[in-house]
């Protein structure tokens, strides 16, 4: 279990053991008088390693792993004595203590509470303890705090997501890894469908419609129709929210406040731990600081070291603010959840009144009788949902309150963030100021006090917003209780009345006692409505409030990333400064090695020190032979000045040539790229210093005026520019760093003018990508500008519903005045009293005035929030099609780094293979008693000769991988079978939308779908459609787009990209269902003038189908399966094919149940057979393990989801063939 765990974690931690890591290295301390060396440094045996085995190579392994004291250390000694190099061998131990504190509290960071102290307790224990942490110690800690994370979702979560978090908490801890990492939101998903296919069951035409359509689409769009379409949809049913529904909105608003609050907790009980550690570390640094003063080494060091503790403190703030911002949640449901209350309260006082009116007409009249006993059972029914309300909101109120107490104690991480930020900066004053540490200090510092300063106001406006929630709550929750203990005294007051109607000694009394509690209970009902417009202001409050944090915090962060972006820029440009600045001190060192009786040990000296600025920042080849030289005695690295870094430097350029070679998109560059290296290494230095951007002149010309063509006026400005220059360098400068420049300064605008014109999220969006680095801002331009549009847009529908709801609760309220003015009136004529019978009409009618404003006024927001809903819905297109754009460039760049890494990693392995043959060459002619001279000869002969055979497997494999490249890029039946990709929508929703796509279409795409079986055909497909693809056709499908318009200009990329315009038109084409692998009606398709092979791959393709009749639901997802059914007198007959995961399972199950509705359902037969085997081979495997019939039928994929909708009786089964094997099975399942 722990090997299980330990293998999914591995990536948590890696880097951060610098020490634990070597101890196995080093084996203990080195001593000189152990050590096995020859006379050249050399370690008598073979170590087939790429740096000879020597105390300096263990140096160099620890400047690569070690942490910034021993990297330090070993830079020192690796560029001093024999001494020195043994001296930090017999220290490294303590040397990296510090380190080990460093990598400690890193690791602590990863976790939550349980690792935490675990890491606490290390880090106040002796250096053996702080390595044990480190080597395995973490692991039970991480393992505690993970199972309490799954079990909080599991306690607020759905029933899958609990059924699921249950079986990860009961399995392994790569389990409980695996459902906090992703399994989580799958279970979520399938808990939101059923959600969806409930409503869909018991909505109107509306709810049915918009419900179904978004249970066809994304996830997103699922949540999107629970939060916001359903209410929508229900406005346009002219549905008003039931006192019942109301209490479920606020009883689901409950349990989210629950959950924002334990998520206030963690965060906020992390954040105080961490900042407590930071603060330590910090305080501890700027000691060692204080006290190394005069010992500029280990002052940086320490400097560095408090540099850390800042970044963890700053890090342990923003979590203190996400504790905040957990809270400021909780405090907006729980005011939600106060609203759900208040309208509920508002409707139980209406039924209250409309029961005490009912009352009084009863006693009036003896007819009146049975309205009086339905109003009481309607009150009953309020008085219930009104306490279900009242429940909702005072745990909604409790939630409140404990996440206000959260982000209060998180106001002490602020403080001790704080804290570690002076401490980091005392340190960096104890150190050389101009040093790298000094400066890296002074700049964590300065950002762990921005973060501090911000956590503290977060946490108390949250403190003081989650009060305030609380508190209405709360009294949303008294008056609710109230308005249901109100109703419920009318109902028995209604029965009551029922029972003795028409009296007529008491009908007067008694109609003016009723009459009266009805007036009573209107002004409760207008109360209510009172409070749930205060608690709407108060929403808004903390909607506001939750904007700014969020606003706050991401501009803080945004500037922390683009300070390491500036730090990365500079750091670049100091590399290209840094690697000139080296070559001429390696032309010094060579120029003064090959001067007759010249200082070779100095020349040493200092080709270890030029070395070790090879080894930092060069190239695969040149860092391979910097650190060999490191590890090297004199006499190699006198070679190495005189010949090692130029022949190295000549293999990394070679590299890059071959990988443009390879690689480069511009079929000219490639061929000037092969001709380059069939020359000398002059001319492959040539080439990448001006040959590769002559070769690419015209390529890079196209580029610039596609640039030119999108761009921003800047941006177009200095592209044009770029053109008219006309010459490769102009291009060159262009597109490797004045596009850039230019295009920030265009982004910039637009978000600027964002700022000014956008909505709230728009305008926080804009003023974060403002203060962060340009990919960021190119970011927000390109994706996140319509997210936050459409975050607007959304916040404007939840609004305007609101509203709606506040004013048809204030309708409702007016009634109630009405009524009971009305119940007055008949009152004060029993008794009659004729003048407060006026006064009372007159009421009555202003009370229905009011009614009928307040039906308007929820009219007209009911109006804006469908605009706004339709507004977000057409945003919602807008966003995904920048996020696809935006993905696709992701994509792009992600496989260019991949491939970057992988070249990289080539490149580092060809010069160990052939560093290993020098070492290995070197250690045996020693062996063989042959001088040092004598096997540095040897050494260098078997680099060259495994150099010269890595040229030529190189160049095999790459001209190899260029041709499959071409051919795969000039194939045209690959071109088609890309472009002609068939996925699976069904015919039901092809027939709704695109009815003419869904007979002719349907057959294309079948034989699209096994384009690997007819590749002749697809190639002759391709080619058909080029000869005869060309503007008129274009003009044709544009005017008619039908497939025989149109198929063709799909097949041709070039028109194809002019035509982008129609890609979303034509989508549904290239995703029509396979629809002949199950219906009969698939015939050959028959293609006029097209050749023979196409059609007889149509005849095949048909011939393969089984004859199955379609049902009228038919429906496919991928290759993860299909499921068709029909339903007839209320048997719904399924035939089903479940190839994926269980969450497509639900899926394609609930798309049914949808499409039919539940309630026209009254049994689900299956048939099962081999033609679609995945139910009954379940169903075999069942009865082999010995189930009866019945339970291994309701273990099927059909029998769980039939039970799932309430069928779970299961009888009349029958069956063929051998018992465990059936071949036919007949199953029902009923209610």
């Amino acid at each position: 279990m722990r090997g299980a765990g330990r293998a999914a974690r591995t990536s948590l931690i890696t880097g951060l053991l610098p020490l634990a890591l070597l101890v196995g290295l080093l084996g203990g301390t080195a001593n000189a008088a152990d050590d096995p060396l020859s006379d050249d440094g050399l370690f008598s045996g073979q170590s087939g390693s790429p740096t000879p085995l020597t105390s300096r190579a263990l140096v160099v392994d620890l400047w690569k792993t070690g942490g910034p004291g021993v990297k330090a250390a070993a830079e020192a000694a690796l560029t001093g004595s024999d001494a020195d190099v043994q001296n930090l061998l017999d220290t490294v131990r303590q040397t990296g203590v510090q380190d080990n504190r460093v990598a400690a509290a890193q690791l602590a960071s990863i976790g939550g509470s349980q690792l935490l102290d675990a890491a606490r307790t290390a880090l106040s224990g002796t250096p053996e303890d702080l390595e044990t942490f480190l080597a395995e110690g973490w692991e039970d800690p991480l393992l505690q705090d993970q199972r309490v994370q799954a079990a909080q979702i599991v306690s607020s979560g759905g029933p899958n997501v609990q059924e699921a978090g249950r079986a990860a908490l009961n399995g392994t801890p790569a389990d409980v890894q695996a459902f906090l990492s992703s399994g989580q939101y799958a279970k979520r998903q399938e808990d939101e469908r059923v959600q969806l296919v409930q409503i869909i069951g018991t909505g109107g035409a509306n709810v049915k419609a918009a419900g179904r359509l978004a249970l066809s689409g994304t996830p997103e769009d699922v949540r999107e129709f629970l939060e916001v379409g359903q209410h929508v949809a229900r406005s346009r049913d002219q549905e008003r929210a039931t006192v019942e529904q109301l209490a479920a909105r606020a009883k689901e608003a409950g349990r989210q406040a629950a959950k924002e609050t334990e998520a206030a907790k963690a965060a906020s009980a992390k954040a105080v731990k961490a900042a407590e550690l930071a603060k330590e570390a910090a305080e501890k640094a700027a000691k060692e600081a204080s006290l190394a003063e005069k010992d500029s080494l280990d002052a940086a060091a320490a400097a560095g070291r408090a540099a850390k503790a800042a970044k963890q403190a700053a890090t342990a703030a923003q979590q203190a603010i996400s504790a905040a911002n957990a809270a400021n949640n909780s405090a907006r449901v729980a005011a939600s959840a106060a609203s759900q209350a208040a309208a509920a309260a508002a409707g139980a006082a209406r039924a209250s009144s409309n029961a005490r009116s009912a009352a009084a007409d009863a006693a009036r009249d003896a007819k009146n009788a049975a309205a009086a006993r339905k109003a009481a059972e309607d009150a009953r029914a309020a008085a219930k949902g009104a306490d279900l309300a009242a429940d909702a909101a005072d745990q909604a109120s409790k939630a409140a309150t404990a996440a206000g107490a959260a982000a209060l104690s998180a106001i002490s991480a602020g403080a001790n963030a704080d804290r570690a930020a002076t401490a980091a900066a005392e340190a960096s004053g104890y150190a050389n100021q101009s040093s790298a540490q000094a400066a890296e200090a002074r700049r964590a510092a300065a950002a762990a006090k921005r973060h501090a300063a911000e956590a503290n106001r977060a946490a108390t406006a949250a403190e003081k917003l989650a009060r305030k929630a609380a508190a209405a709550a709360g009294q949303a929750r008294d008056e609710a209780r109230s308005a249901a203990a109100h109703a419920n005294a009318s109902a028995k007051a209604a029965d009551d009345a029922a029972d003795h109607a028409g009296e007529a000694a008491q009908a007067a009394n008694r109609a003016t006692a009723h009459a009266n509690a009805a007036s009573e209970a209107a002004a409760t009902a207008s109360k209510a409505v009172t409070k749930a417009q205060e608690v709407f202001d108060l929403a808004r409050e903390v909607e506001a409030e939750e904007l700014r944090g969020r606003t706050n915090a991401g501009i803080e962060q945004a500037r922390d990333l683009k300070e390491q972006d500036d730090l990365r820029r500079a750091a670049v440009a100091d590399g290209v400064q840094k690697a000139r600045d080296r070559d001429a001190e390696a032309q010094r060192l060579a120029a003064a090695a090959a001067r007759p009786g010249a200082d070779l040990g100095r020349v040493a000296t200092d080709g270890r020190k030029l070395a070790l600025l090879a080894a930092r920042n060069a190239d695969a080849w040149s860092r391979a032979a910097a650190e060999v030289a490191l590890a090297s005695p004199d006499d190699h690295v006198v070679d190495y000045i005189r010949n090692g870094w130029q022949e190295a430097r000549e293999q990394d350029e070679r590299f890059q040539v071959e990988r443009l070679a390879e690689d480069s998109m511009s079929k000219a560059v490639r061929d000037a790229a092969e001709t380059a290296l069939a020359g000398d290494a002059a001319g492959v230095h040539a080439f990448l210093v001006e040959g590769q951007y002559d070769a690419g002149a015209e390529d890079f010309r196209v580029a610039i005026a596609q640039v030119a063509s999108t761009g921003g006026p800047v941006l177009t400005d200095e592209a044009r520019k770029a053109l008219a220059a006309g010459t490769p360098a102009a291009y060159r400068q262009f597109l490797l760093t004045t596009q850039h420049t230019a295009r920030t300064q265009d982004e910039r605008v637009q978000a600027a003018q964002l700022v000014s014109s956008g909505g709230p999220e728009v305008k926080s969006a804009a003023r974060i990508a403002l203060e962060g680095s340009p990919q960021a801002l190119h970011a927000f331009i390109a994706k996140g500008r319509f997210m936050a549009q459409r975050k607007d847009l959304l916040a404007a529908t939840h609004v305007a519903q609101v509203r709606q709801l506040i004013s048809e609760a204030a309708g409702v309220a007016a009634t109630a005045q009405q009524d009971a003015a009305e119940a007055q009136q008949a009152a004060a004529l029993a008794r009659k009293a004729a003048a407060d019978a006026d006064r009372y009409a007159k009421e009555a009618k202003d009370s229905e005035t009011k009614a009928k404003g307040h039906a308007a006024e929820a009219a007209k927001h009911a109006d804006a929030a469908e605009k706004s809903a339709a507004q977000a819905a057409e945003s919602a297109r807008t966003a995904r099609n920048a996020a696809n754009n935006a993905n696709s460039d992701a994509r792009a760049a992600a496989a260019s780094a991949a491939t970057a890494t992988v070249s990289s990693e080539m490149a580092q392995a060809s010069a160990s293979i052939a560093w290993s043959a020098s070492n290995e060459a070197r250690a045996s002619a020693r062996a063989a008693g042959k001088d040092a001279k004598a096997a540095l000869a040897a050494a260098k002969d078997a680099y060259s000769v495994a150099v010269k055979k890595l040229k030529v497997e190189e160049e095999a494999r790459r001209k190899a991988a260029v041709a499959v490249k071409e051919k795969a890029a000039n194939d045209p039946g690959a071109k088609a079978r890309e472009i002609y990709r068939c996925g699976f929508v069904g015919c039901d929703l092809a027939s709704t939308n695109h009815p003419r796509w869904c007979q002719q279409n349907e057959l294309l795409c079948a034989i699209f779908a096994d384009a690997s079986r007819f590749g002749e055909a697809m190639k002759q497909l391709h080619d058909v459609a080029s000869i005869f693809t060309d503007l008129g056709l274009l003009e044709a499908c544009a005017d008619d787009p039908t497939i025989s318009n149109c198929w063709e200009l799909l097949a041709d990329v070039t028109v194809k990209s002019k035509a982008r315009w129609a890609e979303q038109s034509y989508d549904l084409l290239r995703k029509l269902f396979k629809v002949n692998k199950v219906c009969e009606k698939a015939k050959p398709l028959a293609v006029s003038g097209q050749r023979s092979s196409v059609q007889r791959a149509s005849v095949r393709m048909a011939a393969a189908a089984p004859k199955r009749a379609c049902g009228d639901f038919t429906r496919g997802y991928d290759g993860d399966g299909m499921i068709t059914a029909n339903v007839t007198d209320g048997v719904l007959t399924i035939a089903v094919e479940r190839n994926g995961s269980k969450t497509k399972g639900y899926q394609m199950f609930d798309d049914m149940m949808a499409h039919y509705g539940a309630e026209g359902i009254e049994v689900v037969q299956g048939n099962w057979n081999r033609s679609m085997p995945s139910n009954l081979d379940e169903f075999n495997k069942l009865l082999r393990e010995g189930k009866s019939l019945e339970e291994a039928a309701a273990g099927t994929f059909t029998g769980r989801n039939s039970a799932r909708y309430g069928f779970g009786r299961v009888y009349g089964i029958k069956v063929e063939g051998e018992h465990g094997h059936y071949t036919k099975v007949q199953v029902h399942f009923g209610r």
